[in-house]
């Protein structure tokens, strides 16, 4: 009698284990029901946030520093060279810097700003392509590159993760050594794209591109910064054209000043001597058509360099949003993996214990039943042979 109470003891711990596994299994299913979802406006991350900020921010200081500097330089030397190579400096550091802190993904942005302010230091640094070409004031212009770079680096260390820190510092350091600036174009190889294939195709360029009012303030601060920059360069871009065409400063001056003196010897000569005028006229239309043909070829070149400034820009932006693309692609790709696994896990789990389950239960059924039929024979055989005894006992 004692065996059937250790069996159904046994069975009953028994089948409480396989409930609990089943009931967390079913919680399990609920929690993995969570993986797939996504929400199509989550928010920035703070730090993608405060990257995106304060890169910009940091751009504003690049483009005002290396303009304060090339003005510097224009002021202090008079090498036509130096002077157009000034203007050529700033021409190119902000259009990059701006193109740089603009990038879709906000930690690359920041890394792109990086790189951009180590290439230019390394650039001007004497022995380099740049070393020489800002004649006397070199020295300032390498002083200022060097702040810029070091206020990069700082920018850096605030918003990427000291885990992470090392990663990006060993990229930057092999990107500026395999990629030196050549010339003040500033043409530079993508650090999207080399970022993208260092890291595989299973990193993530961006998280989220935020929610919509992000999205939009996002479109709101890239046109701003895109009007700010056109405008300064279309100025620089006249004044270089202007250079290169043979026109100084003081030489535009003195043209302005001269067809002064001529519209006011014309109305001297009208007043005096109108038989004058014509040759005065004549006179005046051949010098104001000569500046306005200098002036079209100016204006012809700015146009065109800002036709190719827009195309690259489309061209990054484009590469960018495939970039994106293709990152959002394969991390939908992996997480439908996933959950296709963890579904299929989980149906194999659930069976095998359903089964367990149903054997137990059939076992504590035969048990239970055994011991039901058993009952009344063990009590009819033990009534027997105690009657029987005492049957035997009374015969005495």
């Amino acid at each position: 009698m004692r065996r059937p109470g250790r069996s159904r003891g046994s069975a009953a711990s028994s089948i409480g284990a396989p409930l609990g596994a089943a009931a967390a299994l079913l919680l399990c299913v609920a929690g993995c029901s969570l993986i797939s979802v996504k929400s199509p406006e989550r928010p920035l991350s703070s730090r993608d946030l405060n990257a995106r900020i304060l890169t910009r921010e940091f751009s504003y200081h690049f483009i005002a520093v290396v303009a304060q500097c090339a003005d510097d330089i224009a002021a202090h030397d008079s090498d036509p060279e130096v002077l157009a190579n000034a203007l050529r400096w700033k021409i190119g550091a902000a259009a990059e810097s701006q193109r740089a802190a603009t990038r879709l993904a906000p930690m690359m942005a920041l890394l792109d700003t990086w790189a951009l302010a180590s290439q230019m230091q390394q650039f001007l640094s004497p022995g380099q392509p740049g070393g020489a070409l800002l004649g006397s004031r070199q020295e300032v212009a390498v002083t200022a590159a060097s702040e810029l770079e070091a206020g990069a680096e700082d920018l850096a260390h605030r918003l990427i993760a000291a885990s992470e820190f090392a990663q990006y510092q060993q990229f930057l350091a092999s990107y500026t050594r395999e990629h030196p600036l050549r010339d003040l174009q500033f043409v530079r190889a993508s650090v999207v794209q080399l970022w993208s294939q260092k890291s595989g195709a299973d990193s993530r360029l961006v998280d989220s591109v935020g929610t919509i009012a992000e999205a939009m303030e996002d479109v709101s601060d890239r046109t701003r910064l895109a009007s700010e920059a056109l405008t300064l360069q279309t100025i620089w871009r006249t004044e270089l054209a202007l250079r290169e065409a043979g026109y100084s400063r003081d030489e535009i001056r003195a043209a302005l000043s001269q067809l002064d003196e001529r519209l006011a010897r014309l109305s001297a000569a009208a007043d005096s001597a109108p038989q004058l005028v014509h040759e005065a006229v004549a006179d005046v239309r051949k010098s104001v058509i000569d500046l306005l043909q200098r002036v079209d070829a100016s204006a012809a070149s700015i146009l065109e360099t800002l036709h190719s400034e827009r195309a690259a820009l489309a061209a990054d932006v484009r590469g960018e949003r495939e970039a994106v693309v293709l990152a959002a692609d394969a991390e939908r790709t992996a997480i439908a993996r996933d959950a296709a696994r963890i579904a299929d896990q989980v149906v194999k789990s659930s069976g095998e214990q359903a089964r367990h389950l149903v054997r137990e239960a059939l076992l504590l059924l035969i048990v239970l039943a055994i011991v039901l039929l058993g009952l009344p024979f063990a009590a009819g055989y033990l009534v027997g042979r105690a009657r029987a005894g005492r049957i035997a006992a009374d015969g005495r």
